[in-house]
């Protein structure tokens, strides 16, 4: 499974150079898959419930999270994400709120497996706690520890991470029903920033920073990997050779293949670029970016047909026509273009966080009054376009 990214990001500029060609070397049968489950259904961009509004910001910035889809169960019609900036799931596209302890506020709800068992956090006054739900639970699950869970496999192991102010470093954590089962070690000389999936073979993905206190490289951020095999150590994803940008990992699929993206430019002026490795010990791959795109990221992969989707944003100066959207969700399948998808208007901002194998994307659009609206695309292959 891989859970939906929930950053924020930065204004971008146009960068230069092209990217090079790249395919996520899936078997023909799982290429083909996405066609076929998008002729048993019907296309559309199915807008959620959102939970009752406390404070609305009447002109939100297209990077604040307030309401959006993470993940989707395979199989079923639940949803999970937030809503109003809070934990929250839908059923179709009904929303409910979790039944979180007192005192707990915002949040989201970050993955969810097949089998409906969710996983997210929420901030109290004392800091953030980790749980895990199932649908008609009276409450929600704390797990120990803290921190933020970010993906579920359908086995039910959870990893995520917390703080540790004791050590001043970030932690991974694994978890099974309800308890704490190990700690997950970075690669010696690296420290740990974020675990972002898991698939069902146990493999799980990440990434870190260089740490010279302990021998490591100095200015370094790669991808990291853990083998499904918890005796043997994690690694260091190939960054190609020479390269010093940082590397993101945000998810892996059934077959090991991992999908994410890398960041290059000084201070704000920060532009990233869509990757993936094939397998975990494979050389980066650049998949293209969508026409006119300066800045392109693969936020999540479908666990068996090779669909990756993301976010691709363009250039604000020279002004984009008056019928274009400035950033855009959007969608590869195997070694065809980069596709974009539509939004609930034409210069609405749409991003794209997860997909899954019977062609369906989650994410979140601005509507006409310019409000993020947690959305679904079914027969996502059928909507998804080469933009102009």
């Amino acid at each position: 499974m891989t859970s939906g990214t929930t950053r924020a990001r930065t204004a971008l500029a146009a960068t230069g150079g092209l990217l090079a060609a790249f395919a996520l070397a899936a078997p023909a049968a799982a290429a083909a898959a996405p066609a076929g489950a998008a002729a048993r259904c019907t296309p559309s961009l199915q807008v959620l419930e959102r939970l009752p509004v406390v404070s609305e910001d009447p002109h939100p910035s297209p990077w604040v999270r307030q309401s959006q889809v993470n993940a989707l169960a395979e199989g079923t019609g639940l949803a999970v994400g937030m809503s109003q900036q809070y934990p929250a799931y839908w059923t179709g596209t009904r929303v409910h709120r979790l039944p979180l302890p007192e005192g707990s506020g915002s949040g989201a709800v970050t993955d969810v497996n097949r089998h409906g068992l969710m996983v997210g956090y929420a901030n109290t006054p004392d800091g953030s706690i980790a749980f895990s739900y199932r649908p008609g639970d009276r409450s929600v699950t704390v797990l120990p520890g803290g921190g933020a869970p970010r993906s579920v496999n359908d086995r039910g192991v959870i990893v995520g991470q917390m703080w540790d102010p004791a050590r001043n470093r970030t932690i991974g954590m694994e978890w099974q029903g309800g308890r704490l089962l190990r700690e997950l070690i970075p690669p010696a000389g690296y420290r740990l920033h974020w675990l972002s999936g898991i698939n069902n073979a146990g493999e799980v993905v990440g990434y870190g920073t260089g740490d010279p206190a302990s021998g490591g490289p100095a200015g370094f951020s790669p991808a990291l990997y853990w083998p499904a095999d918890r005796g043997a150590p994690a690694s260091v994803l190939s960054s190609g050779v020479g390269a010093s940008e940082p590397f993101r990992a945000s998810g892996i699929d059934e077959r090991g293949r991992i999908v994410g993206y890398t960041r290059t430019g000084p201070g704000p002026q920060t532009f990233e670029t869509a990757v993936a490795w094939a397998a975990p010990g494979a050389p980066p791959s650049y998949p293209p970016a969508a026409t006119g795109a300066v800045t392109s990221t693969l936020d999540g992969i479908s666990p068996r047909t090779g669909v990756a989707v993301g976010l691709a944003s363009f250039p604000v100066d020279p002004p984009l026509p008056a019928d274009r959207p400035t950033a855009q969700a959007q969608y590869l399948a195997g070694g065809g273009p980069m596709r974009v998808l539509p939004g609930l208007t034409p210069t609405g901002y749409t991003v794209a966080f997860t997909a899954t194998d019977d062609d369906r994307v989650g994410g979140t659009a601005l509507d006409a009054q310019n409000r993020p609206q947690p959305v679904i695309w079914t027969c996502a292959s059928r909507q998804a376009y080469v933009r102009p």
